[in-house]
């Protein structure tokens, strides 16, 4: 039952709600950190071994035609990530700084912080007040 102040009543749907963007949130966080794992533990063996040799990394990236795919697929996610970051109302200005860093380290890290950012917004931010029809 919704109140007039627009929060839930006693059937509990906000808390509902608040259970599911919080699943949500523990899941992309979930996925933040597989992604900063999983490719830095092959980024930073690589550094270690050859040093910050762009030439060397941007020949390897682009090696073949599968890598290549793999290569432009992640610049293009960047930009298109860096883009929406940018646009995003919902975001903060830190929120958005944050983001974007995390973007450049990868889309594997940048879209599910920001992911992450906007979802703990929308579990923030109360629930809509209820349409009414006009009849």
């Amino acid at each position: 039952m919704r109140q007039q102040d627009g929060r839930d009543g006693p059937d509990g749907a906000d808390t509902e709600r608040q259970r599911g963007n919080r699943a949500l949130e523990a899941l992309y966080a979930v996925l933040l950190i597989a992604g900063i794992a999983l490719p830095y533990a092959q980024a930073i063996p690589w550094l270690a071994e050859h040093g910050l040799d762009l030439p060397r990394l941007i020949d390897e990236i682009f090696a073949t035609r599968i890598s290549s795919f793999f290569g432009w697929d992640v610049i293009v996610a960047v930009l298109v990530l860096l883009t929406a970051v940018t646009v995003d109302t919902r975001l903060a200005k830190g929120q958005k700084v944050l983001a974007a860093l995390g973007a450049l380290l990868g889309a594997s890290v940048g879209l599910p912080l920001y992911l992450l950012l906007r979802q703990r917004n929308l579990r923030k931010r109360p629930a809509p007040a209820p349409r009414t029809e006009l009849s």
